[in-house]
């Protein structure tokens, strides 16, 4: 049994996920708890997440016993609901949505916590990683930086799984003006704040809001329809649309002045003197 690694029993196990049944066994959880398990192996590694249940009980370990619980559990909804629908139990769709969604952000955050904690610990597993290796060849680097740029409540799980976005910002073009305003401080600055913005829209288009920090998650709270509605999924593509224009904007800006402090020509959309224009500058 999956859970077996670590939890000693069932009674353990309901301690760090409310609102269990009481007469289930890990037998019957098993193949949520594999599907589970494969999904933090994604982001911990098999290496790390073999390190951490082989750990007396400490913070480290709690983390990963509350994720797995949680995790487990929801995905475990789907078959319970049937379940009790051959037993003719009712169960109203938004309740069973609810409790998903409450067993997901269970997930998220003690996932947030043991990745924070084994960063602090600078585990040796840890570093061996995919993400961490890919930190090196990123302009974001950690989740704090990440917050002073674009707020994220310094989520440490929400940072990590942007890690592969942020790469593909910097691949589709942004590398290219890193290179160009080295030594310039300012223009930095400007820059880092662009890849959070294209980071973060890339992941509005990708993401479930559930897997957003609140800061972000609070942005849909009004609305009255359910989460998972055509309209909240608008919304989002609405704000990733924003973010977009906000950064295409700014590097127009970037160009005039990357192109200035160089002594060439500016060619981007702001450029003067376009051929169409009735108002020319003189030199």
């Amino acid at each position: 049994m999956i859970l077996t690694d670590l939890f000693v029993d069932i009674a353990e196990f309901r301690s760090f996920a409310p609102y269990v049944e009481s007469n289930v066994t890990f037998e019957e959880l098993n193949s949520s708890a594999l599907s589970a398990k494969k999904q933090i192996i994604i982001i911990l590694s098999k290496a790390v997440y073999e390190e951490v249940c082989k750990r007396e009980d400490d913070e480290i370990k709690a983390a990963l016993k509350s994720a797995m619980a949680n995790l487990t559990l929801a995905k475990q909804m789907v078959f319970d609901v049937i379940k009790r629908r051959k037993d003719d139990i009712d169960i109203y769709k938004h309740e069973q949505e609810s409790m998903r969604r409450a067993y997901q952000e269970n997930y998220f955050n003690a996932m947030d916590t043991l990745i924070q904690l084994l960063t602090e610990t600078e585990s040796e597993a840890w570093k061996k990683t995919k993400y961490c290796k890919m930190l090196e060849t990123l302009c974001i680097r950690t989740a704090d930086e990440f917050d002073t740029l674009y707020p994220i409540d310094q989520s440490y799980l929400f940072f990590f799984r942007t890690i592969p976005l942020q790469q593909e910002a910097l691949d589709e073009g942004l590398r290219g003006y890193f290179e160009r305003a080295k030594g310039k401080e300012n223009t930095l600055n400007m820059l880092l704040r662009c890849l959070a913005k294209q980071t973060v829209s890339i992941a509005l288009r990708r993401f479930d809001i559930i897997e957003f920090p609140p800061t972000i998650r609070s942005l849909f709270d009004d609305s009255t329809v359910s989460r998972s509605g055509k309209d909240e999924q608008q919304r989002m593509l609405d704000l990733a649309s924003q973010l977009s224009n906000e950064v295409q904007i700014s590097l127009a800006d970037i160009d005039l002045i990357l192109n200035s402090s160089s002594g060439g020509s500016v060619d981007t959309e702001t450029s003067f003197n376009r051929p169409d224009d009735k108002i020319y500058l003189m030199a």
